[in-house]
């Protein structure tokens, strides 16, 4: 029996960013605490703020809540027109997808799926909307990055970092979020000005595109057609940073409550941009361990309690995990739910 080459490689590529995800997590236990022991000692002789883990909760439920809006205006630029209670659902399944299923099918493909079937709307479009929400996301964090540069706090908090042997120092991390804003700037300057960019001559020009010519011009014209909405646009980055700023709180208001005293709100508007940019490199399973670590360092490398930090880290990962596991039993009623829309759809039309 032949060996599907494609499917061992996505096979093996699934089971390394599992081992990924799980090494890195261990690693960060191993080295913060001795044992599980130590844990509960924490939590036995430290007053844990339980408000402020609410109020961590609730954060990021108006993130996600933010997030919805932002595609649902998006969609509506296209003239697609869906509910908040489906955009919702799709959202919640997505979660899902990223991290409990070990698959090629990531929260973004499903959502893709999900509104590619809405009248007016198909394949390429709910792809170039979901690729233009992500965008306008990172456009924010870059955005945050470069504020805390502005103000001098990646300067005046002398930020070093050890990766192995080498030294991650704060001329580094200024070069990097200058270079990733200008990166983010060009990329919004794609979208809007395709022609300008002669994107559709790229197309043609590349051949292995050829097969793919009809669909890619769908996606060039929904580029297009988004210099029209530049006041949405506008307003999609508006929500971008008011979710990303939701997103800090949660992380702010946790570490307050687990007892990281050491750190500004502007520290982890540094912390959660980068946690979050770098947790986009598919390296891990919803950028699980990738996100934990990534914060653990920066937490500590701004003067905050690493062991603490890794509490925090993985109280945030069961606050982010939440959101799949509804969307999982979510996905399982899905059947139900849209066969009994169908029904009374058909009652309606009768």
């Amino acid at each position: 029996m032949a060996i599907d080459k494609k499917k061992l490689k996505n096979t093996l590529f699934t089971i390394l960013r599992i081992v990924i995800s799980a090494g890195i997590l261990i690693f960060l236990f191993k080295t913060q605490f001795k044992n599980f022991s130590e844990v509960a000692d924490f939590f036995r002789h430290s007053h844990v703020k339980v408000w402020y883990i609410v109020a961590s909760f609730l954060m990021y439920w108006i993130g996600i809540y933010l997030l919805v809006i932002r595609w649902q205006v998006m969609l509506k630029t296209q003239k697609i027109n869906a509910t908040f209670g489906f955009l919702f659902g799709s959202y919640l399944v997505g979660y899902f997808f990223n991290n409990f299923l070990p698959t090629s099918i990531g929260g973004d493909v499903y959502r893709i799926y999900d509104t590619s079937k809405l009248k007016n709307s198909s394949g390429m479009k709910a792809t170039s909307i979901v690729l233009m929400e992500r965008t306008t996301g990172v456009v924010s964090s870059i955005i945050y990055l470069f504020f805390a540069l502005a103000i001098g706090f990646v300067k005046s908090s002398h930020v070093e970092l050890m990766i192995g042997k080498w030294e991650v120092s704060n001329h580094l991390l200024i070069v990097l979020i200058i270079v990733f804003f200008i990166i983010s700037i060009l990329v919004i300057l794609i979208m809007l000005f395709p022609d300008t960019f002669r994107l559709n001559k790229l197309f043609r020009k590349l051949k292995f595109l050829h097969r793919w010519e009809s669909k890619l011009k769908q996606m060039y014209d929904t580029f297009k057609s988004f210099r029209k909405y530049k006041l949405i646009l506008f307003l999609t980055i508006l929500l971008s940073l008011l979710l990303q700023f939701a997103f800090t709180l949660n992380y702010s208001f946790a570490g307050i409550g687990f007892g990281i005293t050491k750190l500004t709100l502007l520290s982890y508007i540094f912390i959660v941009q980068l946690c979050g940019i770098l947790s986009m490199i598919p390296i891990s399973i919803g950028g699980i361990g990738v996100r934990e670590g990534t914060f653990v360092v920066l937490v500590g490398a701004l003067g905050g309690e690493k062991n603490i930090a890794t509490i925090v880290s993985i109280a945030i990962l069961i606050i982010i995990l939440v959101p799949g596991v509804i969307g999982g039993i979510v996905y399982a009623l899905r059947p139900y739910i849209d066969k009994k829309r169908s029904a009374r759809l058909a009652d309606n039309n009768v």
